[in-house]
């Protein structure tokens, strides 16, 4: 992955196992803005969406700078775009996956 651009894939999709709103796990479809499906850059973790619908912040671990705000680009159930990952809009991460294929 290339370090400070973004990436298309119209394939791309967020996923959740488990979320504050007792929904089960959820796939979240790139529905808009397919050239911006994941930022990379070396100074922080990914950030997936146009709006930076999802940010890994630098530290992640270690302070509540990552955030969501889904719907940009990512679809999400109604009501929950700043908090369907863990409640809040602003959080720590202490672990995350990123997949991605090559052809």
């Amino acid at each position: 992955l290339g370090s400070g651009s973004w990436l298309t894939s119209p394939q791309a999709f967020l996923f959740s196992v488990v979320n504050p709103h007792g929904l089960g796990p959820t796939k979240l479809p790139l529905t808009k803005n397919q050239q911006n499906a994941i930022h990379c850059n070396s100074t922080y973790g990914p950030s997936f969406g146009g709006g930076h619908d999802l940010h890994i912040s630098a530290n992640a671990n270690s302070n509540t700078a990552s955030y969501s705000d889904l719907g940009y680009s990512y679809d999400c159930p109604a009501g929950t775009q700043s908090t369907f990952f863990t409640g809040a809009r602003k959080f720590s991460v202490t672990d995350y996956e990123v997949f991605g294929l090559q052809k």
